[in-house]
């Protein structure tokens, strides 16, 4: 290890609260595909870090594809003892977002491991692979991976851990596994099985780790709620994680340790969770500051508000989703003008600094119409307090109404950004306008709805990602589908993988 990464591993380390220091006969790395501040600010990677941990013959330690950068090929080293990362017995990935499926590859050969399952031997680590993105898609990763973990982790991962106890090879282990809930075996099984559903008994999740180098520094997470009541079309929240399962409040207080001084609370459908004011004012006593992701315009009233101020928020984060109320209402998002506009009256009266707004376009059905009464609005919210204006490309995912849908296409997408940023430019600083780009949405929506050849593609990448390599990449696997074509073009078909 060169002195660079030792004395930045030793940095973050002097910054974290919670680190985990253990020896034990089976050595886990639970490796994460994007930079330090991301990992550390996933509660799923920290809690696959935790279960393997509290196995007493497991030992896990993290790796972060971040440090290949300073690290000889192949000699990545994991944060608790400085040992390779791949000089393991499982070798754990945890994949939140589409875009990191090409740094698995490179997370994969910067532990000195074949990236390809097919090229690897009984005597490399167990290669599992679990996250957000294995529940919603799970076949662009399945070139890699000897089992993907579908679901909640509480409960498969020791299910795992004792195979792997019981176990005298890799190919005995997968004959133990195979047919567990929420295990896929990608040489073996045809179809992805039911996901793993954690009863509400082990629940919530929480942060193992504090860490001051993370994307929420020093923030303490806790999961009050997983699943979503909610009918929304095109997410994939409630089909994820399951029936809605609301965290008794004394619980998620319990778990908050002391000399914590801000905590995250973490759910898909934070402004539904009926204990969050109780869970809120009861922190603010302890002298704790509070943060939440977003909330629900209207779910928003003054003492919810107050309590999220006095907390520590800044900027109020309500998600619209559609440019109008007509897809509003199609995409089933149950919120109106009336209740976006009363959201901004009350981060306006309570001195909240910004009022972020997201709003999706490419949506099916989609019009120019649609656009105007965007900006219509926009600028009647902009009347009544600074908003910040995030727009994302529409992105159909597996297991949604939208699976079938077409994506929007480039030139679509990037003529209505254009559109909208110059109707809105001349509103600054009241609007700031942030868009997401319309080429890497398009790759998103590759692999949110790709098979194994578009992790094949993925494969032939590593070296460097660009949207014409991604083009030329998966034109040399074969790839096509006609309902993600760069340009709207070629019928609207379903789209079925094995």
């Amino acid at each position: 290890m060169n002195d660079e990464l030792r004395k930045r591993i030793q940095r973050r380390l002097a910054g974290e609260r919670g680190t985990i220091f253990k020896d034990a006969p089976f050595r886990v790395t639970v490796a994460y595909p994007n930079t330090y501040a991301v990992a550390m600010a996933s509660l799923g990677f920290q809690t696959v870090y935790r279960l393997f941990n509290a196995e007493p013959d497991f030992a896990a330690e993290r790796a972060f594809l971040e440090d290949a950068e300073l690290a000889p090929p192949g000699r990545l080293v994991t944060y608790e003892s400085g040992r390779y990362a791949g000089d393991a017995h499982v070798f754990g990935i945890s994949v939140a977002f589409e875009l990191d499926l090409v740094n698995v590859v490179r997370l994969l050969r910067a532990a000195g491991l074949e990236p390809l399952r097919e090229e690897r031997h009984d005597r490399d680590p167990l290669v599992l692979v679990g996250g957000p993105l294995t529940s919603s898609n799970p076949w662009p990763l399945a070139p890699f991976a000897d089992a993907i973990l579908i679901g909640d982790g509480e409960e498969t991962v020791p299910r795992l851990a004792e195979a792997y106890r019981q176990a005298e090879s890799k190919a005995e282990f997968l004959d133990l596994i195979e047919g567990m809930p929420g295990v896929f075996l990608p040489d073996r099984d045809e179809r992805e099985p039911h996901w793993a559903t954690a009863p509400l008994d082990v629940l919530p999740v929480y942060s193992q780790i504090v860490a001051e180098q993370s994307e929420f520094p020093g923030v303490f997470l806790v999961e009050a709620e997983r699943g979503c009541p909610r009918p929304c079309t095109f997410c994939l929240a409630r089909t994820m994680y399951g029936p809605t399962r609301n965290v008794p409040a004394e619980r998620v207080l319990e778990v908050v340790p002391e000399g914590v001084v801000k905590v995250g609370l973490v759910g898909a459908a934070l402004s539904d969770y009926p204990h969050i004011k109780r869970v809120g004012r009861t922190l603010l006593e302890r002298g704790i500051k509070l943060s939440v992701s977003s909330i629900r315009a209207d779910r928003v009233d003054p003492e919810l508000a107050s309590i999220l101020r006095e907390g520590g928020l800044r900027t109020f984060t309500i998600a619209s989703d559609g440019p109008s109320q007509r897809l509003r209402d199609l995409l089933k998002k149950q919120i109106s003008e009336d209740h976006l506009l009363r959201a901004a009256e009350i981060a306006r009266d309570l001195g909240f600094k910004g009022y972020k707004l997201y709003q999706m376009i490419g949506l099916p059905t989609e019009t120019d119409d649609d656009i105007s009464e965007m900006i219509a609005f926009t600028r009647r919210i902009a009347e009544i307090t600074p908003v910040a204006l995030g727009i994302s490309p529409f992105v159909p995912k597996r297991h949604t109404p939208h699976w079938g849908d077409r994506f929007a296409g480039i030139k679509t997408i990037e003529a209505r950004l254009k559109r909208i940023q110059k109707e809105l430019r001349r509103l600054r600083p009241r609007v700031e306008v942030r868009s997401t780009s319309a080429k890497w949405a398009w790759i998103e929506a590759v692999i949110a709805r790709g098979g194994p050849e578009v992790g094949l593609a993925a494969l032939r990448l590593e070296d460097g990602e660009s949207f014409a390599g991604w083009k030329r990449a998966l034109a040399e696997v074969g790839w096509h589908d006609p309902l993600t074509l760069p340009e709207p073009e070629g019928a609207s078909l379903p789209l079925v993988l094995g």
